[in-house]
């Protein structure tokens, strides 16, 4: 008998633990889902965080944004990297510049100041520790070289009545392009200057109307330009591409264009083969319609009488869009712009290609109010970091900082 109830009590607490282990292992589980899930809503630090440690989940878990800084009356146009993880982008605040620093986080660490009145910057270059802008003074072609922390190192007026658009570095000089006046007529200006703002050379092309540079590249003893032309019959803006040696001398020069569209140009890059890419948009003659384009030209400019076009490729990207810069990294072409839909709720596109032409990726970012872009960086992981402005309801303006992941993700701002 007393066999009987020992063998009864074993058996009763053995299934007493056994559904006591399920319950406990069950409620462990749950709490574990629950925490994890909680976190993910409401922390403000990415989940890595509370996951692995490893180098694989913090590189696939980048962090991405969508940024409106409480800046009112004020955008950003141009970004450039300085340093490891160190950023500057150009600050407009009415007729006033600034520089502000920033890091991959898209945190503003400085601001420095650059120059107010009468005066308009286009584009700047970071080279031997020091910071060199180009734009408009008094009407005149302007170029400014600052230190890190704002003095001024050199300046100099160009004696034309113009404007210069771009600035290219070499190892020891600056190359500008832009346009100036002359005999009445705007011609396209390309110029060298030393470290110190001497003059090294310059040239002017010119036909019976307008012509300007908006953009440059240097390889190793050429310079290709790209800006627009409308000395033809119909007056409308052609491509205009003319190429130089090192030393200043016109070696090509050729346009680009359909007689029923205005082609305008806003940014030129290379491969890492020399073949030449150009972005850009172009517009009815009225300028009512416009659409963003990407085209590849021959590299081998010199050798040719006229323009060899590989593609040319319009981006039907919503009802408009407008491309406004073009990089080339990894054997890719990124290209990033703007398109609207609904009047006049502008928002973001990134798109990339392969040198032929042929879409890899396509995404488009958003809210309710009007986000543009005007430029970018490629981070060393990948993701894109970019600057702009939001205008919204009230016609306000506010600085905007975007950051992808490195699936060119950002969640909750991708439109279809």
């Amino acid at each position: 008998m007393l066999k009987k109830i020992l063998i009864f009590v074993i058996i009763t607490l053995s299934i007493f633990f056994f559904v006591s282990g399920i319950y406990l292992s069950n409620s462990k589980i749950s709490d574990t889902v629950d925490f994890l899930s909680s976190t993910y809503v409401n922390q403000k630090e990415p989940l890595i965080q509370y996951l692995s440690d490893t180098q694989e989940v913090r590189s696939t878990n980048s962090q991405s944004f969508f940024k409106k800084i409480d800046e009112k009356g004020t955008y950003l146009t141009k970004i450039s990297q300085i340093s490891n993880n160190e950023y500057v982008s150009l600050a407009v605040k009415g007729n006033q510049y600034f520089l502000y620093f920033l890091d991959e986080a898209g945190s503003i660490k400085k601001e420095i100041f650059i120059e107010s009145g009468q005066v308009h910057i286009n584009d700047f270059v970071f080279f031997n520790n020091t910071f060199t802008f180009v734009g408009q003074k008094n009407g005149k072609p302007y170029i400014l070289n600052i230190s890190k922390t704002g003095e001024t190192n050199w300046s100099l007026v160009i004696n034309y009545q113009g404007a210069l658009n771009t600035i290219k570095n070499t190892s020891g000089s600056y190359v500008v392009g832009g346009w100036v006046i002359e005999n009445t007529n705007s011609q396209a200006y390309i110029s060298e200057v030393n470290l110190s703002g001497k003059k090294i050379w310059e040239n002017m092309y010119g036909r019976d109307r307008e012509e300007k540079i908006v953009d440059l590249v240097i390889d190793n003893n050429r310079i290709i330009t790209v800006g627009t032309s409308n000395s033809n019959p119909q007056k409308q803006n052609d491509l205009l591409i003319l190429l130089y040696s090192r030393e200043g001398t016109l070696l090509f020069s050729d346009e680009y264009g359909y007689t029923t569209f205005h082609e305008n140009p806003n940014s030129i890059v290379q491969d890492n083969e020399g073949n030449i890419y150009i972005g850009g948009y172009i517009t009815t003659l009225n300028e009512k319609e416009w659409k963003g384009f990407i085209m590849k030209i021959s590299k081998e400019l010199e050798q040719k009488d006229t323009l060899e076009v590989e593609y040319f490729e319009t981006l039907s990207i919503k009802s408009l869009s407008r491309l406004e810069e073009v990089k080339f990294y990894n054997d890719q072409i990124y290209l990033l712009g703007v398109c609207v839909d609904n009047w006049p709720d502008y928002d973001l596109f990134l798109r990339i290609i392969n040198p032929n032409g042929v879409l890899i990726e396509q995404k488009i970012y958003g809210n309710n109010d009007q986000e543009l872009i005007y430029s970018f960086e490629i981070l060393p992981a990948g993701e894109i970091l970019g600057t702009g402005q939001v205008k919204d309801s009230n016609n306000q303006v506010y600085p905007l900082i975007i950051k992808t992941d490195s699936s060119y993700s950002i969640p909750q701002k991708e439109k279809p």
